[in-house]
Order: C-alpha cells, then sequence, then structure tokens
C-alpha cells in the first residue's frame, strides 16, 4: 500500500469484527506513534493497552457523545473493539523544558502527531481506528490511574472493521487555501 492509498483509506470506524489483533501488530501500532516529531524531541506520550472487557467497560462509561459531557449518552459503540490504546501525555516532561504555559499547547500538539501516525499505521497494517476524544478527564484519569502529571489525549480503538465506511465528504480545497495572507 503506498502513502497516497493509506491517507485515502483512513476513516473512523465505529464496528469491529469479534476478531482478535495480535500483540505484534498493536506494537507495530506504538512504534509508529513513537516516531511522530515533538518538541524539543520530549516525546511526551505514554500508551495504555486495555483488552480486559471490564476495564473497557469502565473507560467507556466516561466517554460522551456530542458537546454534552454531564449527560451526553457514552460511546458504547467502542466495545465492539477488541483493543483500545489510551495515549496520555506527559505534562511535567515538557514543563522542565519549555515551562507552564507552553506546556499547554505543546501536550496536544505532539500528542496529536502521535494519534495520527498510529491512525495510518492501522490503515497500513489492514486494521481499522478511530480518535476518540469525546470522555471527561478526570473520570477516565482516575478510572487508569493516571499520576497527576499525566493527562489522557485519545482513546484508539483497534480492530478488523465490520462495515464498509464511505469516505465523508470534505470542504473543497481551494476554499481554504490562501496565498500570502488570508482573504476571504
Amino acid at each position: 500500500m503506498n502513502f497516497n492509498d493509506i491517507i485515502n483509506e483512513r476513516r473512523s470506524v465505529r464496528s469491529y469484527l469479534e476478531k482478535n489483533v495480535c500483540d505484534s501488530l498493536i506494537y507495530k501500532i506504538l512504534e509508529y506513534g513513537h516516531s511522530a516529531p515533538s518538541a524539543g524531541n520530549i516525546q511526551p506520550w505514554e500508551f495504555i493497552i486495555i483488552r480486559d472487557e471490564d476495564r473497557k467497560k469502565k473507560i467507556v462509561d466516561t466517554t460522551y457523545i456530542g458537546n454534552d459531557s454531564v449527560n451526553g449518552k457514552s460511546q458504547d459503540w467502542l466495545l465492539s473493539a477488541p483493543v483500545f490504546i489510551v495515549i496520555c501525555g506527559n505534562r511535567h516532561r515538557i514543563e522542565e523544558r519549555y515551562g507552564k504555559e507552553a506546556a499547554k499547547s505543546i501536550l496536544y500538539l505532539d500528542t496529536s502527531a502521535c494519534v495520527e501516525n498510529m491512525l495510518l499505521g492501522a490503515v497500513y497494517l489492514g486494521l481499522a481506528s478511530c480518535y476518540v476524544s469525546g470522555f471527561r478527564t478526570k473520570e477516565l484519569s482516575e478510572t487508569l490511574s493516571l499520576p497527576r502529571d499525566y493527562e489522557p489525549i485519545a482513546i484508539i480503538p483497534i480492530g478488523y472493521s465490520s462495515e464498509v465506511c464511505f469516505k465523508r465528504p470534505k470542504i473543497d480545497i481551494k476554499e481554504i487555501i490562501h496565498y500570502e495572507k488570508f482573504c476571504k
């Protein structure tokens, strides 16, 4: 599969086959994520792999659909994935080098680059995934027993797709390209 195919085949999959994903494929996805660029080469990401059904259910209980984090329905579809990878950011590691203020944005920028590598890597390996960020941070942190300086950034379900996903339409790229200055 060439790079163009990988980019064009990436989809947010929300339904998975009841088929195990071997540890070697999960490890490869983690290696792809770990190869992402990061400010000062700090590499603030940490990975938690979850296969246990009870723990997955506790994680799903911290999620929500839409923008209502208090009353929103949980993203129960996640439970069809055999594996979750939770990507966490180590805020302290960044603050030591760049200070508290810069750490806020660097944490999200660096870990998001890591997540994108993982999503594309999953496609390359014939797997499906989805970037899930609709969760209550404090609850998920408690569920995962994260130290205070760590923040969950994304939940990525990994598995084999059980659906044919159509590419969602994108804004015409010509409408969002600007030369020399922003103009509307």
